[in-house]
This record gives C-alpha cells, structure tokens and sequence, in this order.
C-alpha cells in the first residue's frame, strides 16, 4: 500500500527508492510487487522530460525490473492485476525491437526479447524472434533452439493471446516466413499454418499467405 501510494501520487523517485529497500532486505527479496512498482516507475519516468536527464536509461531499467518481476512471479498471482501496464510495457518493447532490427542493432533487439520471455515464457512471437535474431548474429545452434520452442509452443497451443503478444506473433511469422519463403517455401508455409488459428480473419496475414503458400 505504501508503494502504490506513492506511485499514484507521482512521487516516482520516492516509490523508487523504498520499492528498492524492499528488494534488498531479505524478508521482502522475493516478493514480485516490489519489482513490479520499480519496472512502473521507471516507465512513467522514460517519458517525461523531467527525468531524462538523471535517469536516461528509465526505460532499459523498466525492462530490467519487469524482467526481474517475471521471475518472482512465476504463478503469475499479480499478473490480472497489473495487466494493462504489462500491455503497455510489451507493447513498448515491442516497438523497440523492432526498430533496433530494422537498424540492425540485433543485440539490443535480442535482450528485449528475451526480457518478453521472463514475462511469459509462452510468448511465441518473442521466441520465435529469438530464433530470428540468433539467426542474424549468425548463432545456428541457437537459432535452431529457439525456433524449435517457439515451433512448440505453437504446436502445443500454449501461446500467450494478450493482444500485445499476438501483434508481436503476427509480425514474427510474417518476417520469418518471407526470409524462408526465397529458400523453402514448404517451411514457409509450415509456420504460415501454424498461425492460422491465432489470425483467421486477418487479411494482412491473409495476404502474406496467400503470397507464399499460394
């Protein structure tokens, strides 16, 4: 109460510090919340002006923090409480990767991947960016990994169907179907189908595959 407090009142820098204390003592160390209150803060503080300049990396360390509530938090007991902030940070993240593989800043893009895993590990289109981008560092074994549990998630019908997972699923098959689709269109097509049932009246989805697989 005392952190929710705070953060509702704004006082980002103060919530910050005491969320912080909580992570550090040992009685509170384990608890997701405090976590969760540090990744909030952080955010709300990446956009606004009058942080950037002491906190620059607010939203890398919204991310980290996110991340580290994602591992605190594996029953996901706070996760229907806090979902619209997790949309909004996963929908951040999202558009952040994106842009750092159109630049080619692979690496970057690959952490904030990963970070959307320790949320849900069952984020397919995060997975399956994983293997993408493994790809372009040209890491094969990893790459292989990475598609073949993404491939599984999907096959297994576990993938998260928060919108924000899908809209990132929907742009990882895509991508990854047309990087195939000039050397194995039967692979191609392997993925294509394996969205069909997250994308069945997409028309956009519809019109890659139907470019591909004919």
């Amino acid at each position: 109460k005392d952190l929710l407090t705070l953060f509702v009142t704004e006082k980002y820098e103060k919530c910050l510090y005491k969320a912080e204390g909580y992570t550090l003592d040992e009685k509170t160390k384990k608890d997701p919340l405090p976590y969760m209150f540090m990744s909030r803060c952080f955010y709300e503080m990446s956009k606004r002006d009058e942080f950037k300049e002491k906190y620059p990396t607010a939203f890398k360390d919204a991310m980290k923090y996110i991340s580290k509530y994602g591992g605190k938090d594996k029953e996901k007991k706070y996760l229907s409480e806090y979902e619209d902030y997790i949309a909004q940070i996963r929908g951040a993240a999202a558009a952040q990767a994106e842009t750092m593989m159109d630049t080619q800043k692979y690496s970057k893009a690959k952490q904030l991947y990963d970070q959307l895993l320790d949320i849900d590990p069952n984020d397919a289109g995060a997975q399956l960016m994983m293997g993408v981008v493994h790809g372009l560092m040209k890491a094969k074994k990893e790459s292989d990994m990475a598609l073949a549990k993404a491939k599984a998630i999907l096959t297994e019908k576990k993938a998260g169907t928060a919108l924000e997972e899908l809209n990132l699923l929907k742009y990882a098959i895509t991508m990854h179907a047309t990087n195939l689709a000039g050397s194995s269109k039967s692979s191609a097509k392997e993925w294509l189908d394996l969205g069909l049932e997250y994308f069945p009246e997409d028309k956009e989805y519809k019109i890659t595959y139907d470019t591909i697989a004919g």
